[in-house]
C-alpha cells in the first residue's frame, strides 16, 4: 500500500483509485454508522474521496493512509450531519421486497443505530475495520483507556439492543434514564436500614 500512496502523492490518479477501491468497504461501513440512510452515506464518502484526492500530498507517512482516510471520513460525517440537523425527518422509506443480504444489512444498521453515538464509531472501527484500540484513540483524539471503556460499554449497548424485540430498540442513555426513574430516591433513611 505504501508504494500506491507514494504514486498517488506523485499525481498518479490510477494509484489513488486503487487505494480507494481497497478501502471502499471500510468507508461505507463507517459512513453508515453516522448516516441514517445509504444516500447520505454515499454523499459523505464522495466528499471524503474528493478531499482526500486534493490533500493526499499533505499525508506525511504513507503507512497511515487508511487511518488518515477514515479520520477524514469521520470529520466529514460529523460536518454533514451537523449541517443536516435542521432538516425534519419525514418518516421511513416504504417497505419493499428484500433479499436475505439486504435484510441482514438492515438489521446491522438498526442494531448499530441503537447504540449510543459515543460508542458507535469505536465499535465499527474496532470490530468491523479491525483497528486496534491504540490507533482508534489516535483517530478520535482520546486516551487508549477511554477507547477500551467505550468499547466495553458499546458492546453492552449492542447486546441489549440485540436482545430487545425488533422495533423497540433503545440506546444506553434511554435505558439508563428509564431505569434511573424506577430506582427509589437515595436518602439518608434508605441507607439507615
Amino acid at each position: 500500500m505504501k508504494s500506491l500512496v507514494k504514486r498517488a502523492q506523485g499525481g498518479d490518479a490510477d494509484a489513488f483509485v486503487q487505494l480507494i477501491e481497497e478501502n471502499r468497504q471500510s468507508l461505507y461501513k463507517v459512513a453508515v454508522c453516522y448516516a441514517k440512510n445509504p444516500e447520505d452515506a454515499a454523499d459523505i464518502i464522495q466528499d471524503t474521496i474528493l478531499t482526500a484526492f486534493e490533500k493526499i500530498g499533505d499525508l506525511r507517512q504513507p503507512k497511515y493512509f487508511r487511518t488518515w482516510l477514515i479520520r477524514m471520513l469521520i470529520n466529514k460525517a460529523k460536518d454533514f450531519l451537523e449541517k443536516r440537523s435542521w432538516e425534519v425527518a419525514f418518516g421511513e422509506i416504504p417497505d419493499r421486497e428484500h433479499s436475505d443480504g439486504v435484510l441482514e444489512h438492515m438489521m446491522y444498521e438498526e442494531l448499530i443505530q441503537a447504540v449510543d453515538e459515543q460508542y458507535r464509531d469505536i465499535l465499527v472501527l474496532h470490530y468491523v475495520e479491525g483497528f486496534p484500540t491504540k490507533e482508534i484513540g489516535e483517530l478520535l483524539d482520546m486516551k487508549d483507556a477511554t477507547v477500551r471503556t467505550r468499547l466495553r460499554r458499546g458492546r453492552e449497548d449492542l447486546r441489549r439492543a440485540y436482545e430487545r424485540e425488533p422495533g423497540k430498540r433503545e440506546s444506553r442513555m434511554d435505558w439508563k434514564q428509564r431505569n434511573d426513574r424506577m430506582l427509589p430516591e437515595r436518602t439518608g433513611e434508605n441507607y439507615a436500614r
